[in-house]
């Protein structure tokens, strides 16, 4: 289903009133959009922590120690016109390569999660569909075959996934994985 269709029946779900159905369109927008980048942050995550890409970040830390011994061997006469040098003489605050270091050794430092079937698009589907319900003012209930589920098939770009179980799990959680979401924020905002 093309970006366009699926905007068109969720357009068709919600039922705006006529006057607001430019701003319902472009809500479902800003959810397909969510659910994308929702589950590539997901992707990105799975890959760090899986064996190829955990061999390609200690690759680039090792890197990045070479570049810093590198650094640090030029005179201190020519280091000024290098772009390291730009947080290199502010005393306490780390380098470019000190940031990007911490960043990958926290990726390191993660234990890998065990192998299983990314569900992060459903789950993000899930989630949107049911903001936008009630954003528009309808009520998100977990029957099959209910605006829940029909929205979130629509939001979900594979139209074969049965998104009732996700359904039943998001709607017995306290509220989105609000602990998951601080932790992606703390390793990515490591400085």
């Amino acid at each position: 289903m093309t970006r366009g269709q699926q905007i068109r029946k969720a357009l068709e779900l919600l039922a705006p009133p006529p006057s607001q159905r430019a701003e319902c369109q472009h809500d479902i927008g800003v959810a397909l959009e969510r659910v994308k980048h929702a589950a590539a942050a997901a992707r990105s995550f799975r890959v760090a922590g899986s064996k190829k890409g955990r061999a390609g970040l200690r690759r680039y830390s090792a890197a990045l120690r070479r570049l810093r011994a590198a650094y640090c061997s030029l005179d201190p006469a020519i280091r000024p016109l290098f772009s390291l040098a730009e947080t290199a003489y502010v005393a306490g605050k780390p380098t470019i390569i000190d940031r990007e270091m911490v960043r990958a050794e926290a990726f390191l430092n993660r234990p890998s999660p065990p192998p299983r079937r990314d569900a992060s698009r459903n789950k993000a589907a899930v989630a949107a569909a049911m903001d936008l319900l009630d954003w528009w003012g309808h009520k998100a209930a977990v029957t099959r075959g209910g605006k829940w589920e029909q929205l979130a098939k629509i939001l979900n770009p594979d139209q074969t996934v049965d998104l009732f179980d996700h359904l039943r799990v998001f709607k017995r959680s306290p509220g989105p994985s609000v602990e998951k979401l601080r932790g992606a924020h703390s390793i990515l905002s490591l400085t």
